[in-house]
């Protein structure tokens, strides 16, 4: 299995290769694309700012600089869908990135872009988005059909149900995982919440909720039980441990760490680490600790050890023991 890193900046690459990681995957914010369309017309899921690279001379070299590391680059074209017009106006802006930058891959969710772009350029590698929600075996062979190579699985499919669809679908794709850091309430595929005005209302562990109508007492205390549930989660995985680190300096939040034997025996190609727009130190780190995992694991440490492992490595144990940091809950 390889470690697939974010990074945002040409000084982040050989840093995060030297750590581990084999692949690297980035974004793009071009000045002429948010002349002509604004700030709320984005090229990926993440909007101009930190999370993206400037222009094509930077990716260019950035592309250079990680091929003679030994790594490989995707480009992130990862918006759930794009308007007919727009994806008419990407597909040149694809085949300029071919020609200049040689990326070797492009990450993609929406099944009409992945269509137009191997219609035109029938040798163009293409990985499935976890924002395209392939969920089942169905959703695989789908893109399969469309020509991809790679299926890149949303967060918090368990193993049980990442087993099922890869012994249905078979092993000539490629999968990949998330392992390290950021969480989401809902299933991002199909999240339409807004970011703006100080973050999503699902982030918030602090909102409060009631029933509008009259229900037994049982199925108040039911309601409570899982609005408690839902808010340490929020709380405990996703909002608050998300930038922090334990004794080790290695990040919280949510992770797959305690399944790394199992997505070995599925056969996954590639762990995704999330975070582009995260400070260079904290990519570093998360490389550090699911390399570390990584080795142990290839020593042929059973999974129970390997589970042990990743727990006393991230540092806080007993946040691991409540499993509210985990994508395979």
């Amino acid at each position: 299995m390889k470690i697939l890193a974010p990074v945002s900046s040409i000084n982040e690459v050989k840093i995060l290769i030297s750590k581990g990681a084999e692949e690297l995957y980035c974004g793009i914010s071009l000045e002429a694309w948010e002349h002509k369309h604004g700030q709320d017309l984005w090229l990926s899921r993440r909007g101009p700012g930190k999370a993206n690279i400037g222009n094509l001379e930077i990716l260019s070299e950035l592309v250079e600089t990680a091929h003679n590391c030994g790594a490989k680059v995707f480009l992130t074209l990862n918006q759930p869908g794009y308007v007919k017009e727009l994806a008419a106006e990407i597909l040149p802006f694809v085949q300029e990135v071919r020609r200049n930058c040689k990326v070797d891959a492009f990450i993609v969710a929406d099944p009409g872009l992945i269509r137009i772009l191997k219609e035109k350029e029938q040798d163009i590698v293409i990985h499935v988005s976890s924002l395209a929600a392939v969920l089942n075996s169905s959703s695989v062979n789908f893109f399969r059909k469309l020509g991809v190579e790679r299926i890149i699985f949303p967060r918090y499919l368990n193993v049980n149900s990442l087993n099922k669809i890869i012994s249905t679908c078979g092993r000539e794709l490629e999968y990949e995982v998330f392992i390290l850091n950021d969480g989401c309430v809902f299933e991002e595929g199909y999240c339409h919440v807004s970011h703006a005005y100080g973050g999503a209302f699902c982030h918030n562990p602090a909102w409060s909720y009631k029933l509008l109508s009259m229900v037994r007492e049982d199925e108040k205390e039911s309601f409570r039980h899982c609005v408690d549930e839902y808010k340490r989660w929020l709380w405990v995985g996703i909002k608050n441990f998300g930038g922090l680190t334990g004794s080790d300096g290695y990040p919280l939040g949510m992770c797959g760490l305690c399944s790394l034997h199992e997505y070995k025996e599925l056969g996954i190609t590639s762990l995704k680490i999330v975070g582009r727009e995260a400070p260079l130190r904290k990519k570093a780190k998360s490389v550090e600790l699911v390399k570390r995992i990584l080795d142990y694991e290839n020593d042929g440490h059973p999974s129970g050890e390997v589970r042990d492992y990743a727990r006393r490595l991230k540092g806080v144990k007993r946040l691991c023991e409540t499993g509210y940091m985990c994508y395979d809950r």
